[in-house]
């Protein structure tokens, strides 16, 4: 054996165990942010860092600890506390993580010769899968949809409550308008009509960019970013549903206005994708430096997290994408 071959099998045995603390540390660090308050939020993130920066394996891998460790944490903690397994806290994290890697994991491989479905369909796909599988979860765990709505209510009305002190004004308002029925029949309407599937489409899009930012800024690993063009059928199922929508309204047919809200709201996401690829392709154009690129990635996310202008920027990166459909934004100039 030579000197070269007799000092290949510590880096390679070196290289793998790096590659198993990573994982180790990526699951340890999920598993922390689902018990940490708000931070929850992006418990997603350290699993799509793994899968960006060392490839889809190491992704699933880094679940699968994750899911381990996870369920081991619970058990201790319900063992210790002598109170129930949170078995729907556990399948939500599984769920979820299972359909972020789905969704990360093609992106990440290394042979892209392969066809594949696109990523916005595959963040449509997984939001919808996931929204379905909350509602499952509710379901299961609670008396009913119903009575899950009606306690979050009471806890929001007590907040708003909370929130307005002493000022009369408000008080009354709140006390008015702000009850804990009207609170969760707000929140069951938009959530059946589309704000469910929203929601998760919001935290695996959040949950992907703040895991490239990291890949790009501690492993200097850039994934190409896609073109997306959304199909030009989706135009003609956008203008059925919103005729959907306003049928069931007038009839009263909830069913039918549900369906037609949600079809609704996976089309305006698809165009979101166009919108948000129309943004980078101008972006891109300017060649900004890769500090003012972070910065905007920043801006952006900070942007979906804020309640009130998300609303508008989102709704005209919508418009701008549903306009693709007859302004070529993307078309090569020709001389």
């Amino acid at each position: 054996m030579t000197e070269q071959e007799g000092s290949a099998l510590p880096a390679e045995n070196y290289s793998a165990l790096k590659t198993a603390g990573i994982a180790l540390a990526s699951a340890v660090i999920a598993t922390g942010l689902t018990r940490s308050g708000f931070p929850a939020f992006f418990f997603l993130v350290p699993l799509g860092f793994t899968a960006y920066g060392y490839g889809f394996l190491q992704g699933w891998i880094t679940l699968l600890g994750a899911v381990i460790i996870n369920g081991l944490v619970s058990l201790a903690a319900a063992l210790a506390s002598k109170t129930p397994m949170p078995w729907a806290d556990l399948v939500y994290f599984d769920v979820m993580g299972v359909i972020f890697i789905w969704i990360t994991a093609p992106q990440a491989r290394r042979n892209q010769g392969k066809r594949r479905l696109a990523l916005a369909y595959r963040f449509m796909a997984g939001s919808v899968i996931s929204a379905l599988a909350l509602w499952l979860l509710i379901e299961a765990t609670s008396e009913s949809l119903d009575a899950f709505l009606r306690g979050q209510g009471e806890t929001l009305s007590a907040l708003y409550r909370a929130s307005a002190g002493k000022d009369g004004a408000s008080a009354s308002f709140l006390e008015q308008y702000a009850t804990p029925e009207a609170i969760s029949g707000f929140m069951g309407a938009v959530m059946l009509r589309g704000g469910a599937v929203a929601s998760c489409a919001l935290i695996f899009f959040v949950s992907r960019q703040l895991s490239l930012l990291f890949a790009r800024l501690i492993l200097r690993v850039r994934v190409g970013e896609t073109h997306f063009y959304a199909a030009p059928p989706l135009i003609w199922i956008l203008s059925f549903s919103l005729l959907g929508s306003l049928a069931g309204a007038a009839s009263g047919a909830a069913s039918l206005e549900i369906l037609a809200w949600n079809m609704i709201t996976v089309c305006a996401l698809l165009y979101l994708a166009q919108g948000w690829g129309i943004a980078r392709y101008f972006l891109s154009k300017r060649n900004l430096p890769p500090f003012m690129r972070i910065l905007l990635t920043l801006f952006i996310i900070a942007l979906l997290c804020s309640p009130v202008i998300n609303a508008a920027a989102l709704g005209l990166l919508v418009l701008l994408g549903i306009a693709e459909n007859w302004v070529p934004f993307r078309a090569p100039k020709s001389d």
